[in-house]
């Protein structure tokens, strides 16, 4: 549904500062209550390859076919294969010989990533802001899967559950963008960063829904921070809440990450992770910052 009605409310002329924050927060938890908010749409050729590339009758040719109708995902798809972070062991020279070196699990999470980098990096304004979160993302869904692999816990959705554990964050920020230049109200960095923080959850987890995605994505959307808590998919969302520290400590948003700290944090033990497996872990951080470098 359009946010329009809501957004176009009338407005004390003059308003204080404090009072358009206010009016802002109002109108947006409004939306989100009544699930008003209207959320990207997920492009179909991405739904389309991940469905494709889940099915074990699929060989490369089908896939490649259909990801040749989206150049710009055909390009994507190339760039990465094609990357430093992958290696290839000779010249890749087609999107086929792309695809069969990638594998299907590897081409899917590229779609996917690719069709939702389209659809949330547009924020104007926001550059520098939207870009940080994206990767965030990006190394919380690297890290993920090596976490799985490390910990030999079944890894099918750990990119995705990576991927998209704060996809509300980047949603939030395109909304509240539109809700108050549309209210006529300014907000301050620290007064977005609050309203993103306090609404990202509930909008991620409805976008997952939307999506139609494993339930052990929303249930790591949800519970995440508090894994220990988690009802169900406990193991999951302890890897995303370590994966996200691990992206943190990787970009530089925290520093570097001692091997010592990493293994005392009570989701090591959860996760089985010694002290050997912690070394192993920081020492895969160069593959990982160039998976992510590669979008």
């Amino acid at each position: 549904m359009s946010t329009l009605p809501l957004v176009d409310a009338p407005r004390a002329a003059g308003a204080a500062p404090e009072q358009n924050y206010a009016f802002v927060r109002g109108l947006f938890a409004t939306l989100v209550d009544r699930n008003e908010l209207t959320l990207p749409v997920l492009p179909e050729v991405a739904a389309r390859v991940v469905s494709v590339a889940a099915d074990p009758e699929t060989d490369s040719q089908a896939l490649s076919r259909l990801i040749t109708g989206d150049q710009a995902l055909a390009a994507h798809v190339m760039r990465v294969a094609t990357s430093a972070a992958y290696q290839p062991s000779r010249p890749i020279e087609s999107l086929q010989h792309a695809i069969s070196w990638l594998g299907f699990a590897e081409v899917s999470d590229i779609a996917f990533t690719v069709a939702v980098q389209g659809k949330l990096l547009n924020v104007p304004g926001h550059k520098s802001k939207v870009q940080g979160l994206w990767k965030q993302a990006l190394g919380t869904a690297f890290w993920s899967r090596e976490v799985a692999d490390l910990t030999t816990r079944p890894g099918e959705s750990s990119y995705l559950c990576g991927l998209l554990h704060e996809i509300g964050k980047p949603v939030c920020l395109q909304a509240l963008s539109e809700v108050s230049q549309r209210a006529g109200a300014r907000l301050t960095s620290e007064e977005l960063d609050g309203l993103i923080n306090e609404f990202s959850m509930p909008v991620g987890e409805r976008l997952a829904a939307e999506w139609k995605m494993p339930g052990v994505v929303g249930t790591s959307i949800r519970w995440w921070k508090e894994w220990v808590d988690a009802p169900s998919h406990r193991d999951p969302a302890a890897i995303v809440y370590l994966s996200h520290v691990l992206s943190e400590h990787m970009l530089g948003a925290s520093g570097p990450l001692a091997a010592e700290v990493l293994a005392d944090d009570p989701v090591a033990a959860h996760l089985g992770l010694g002290m050997k497996d912690v070394n192993e872990l920081l020492a895969r951080t160069p593959s990982v910052k160039a998976s992510v470098d590669s979008y």
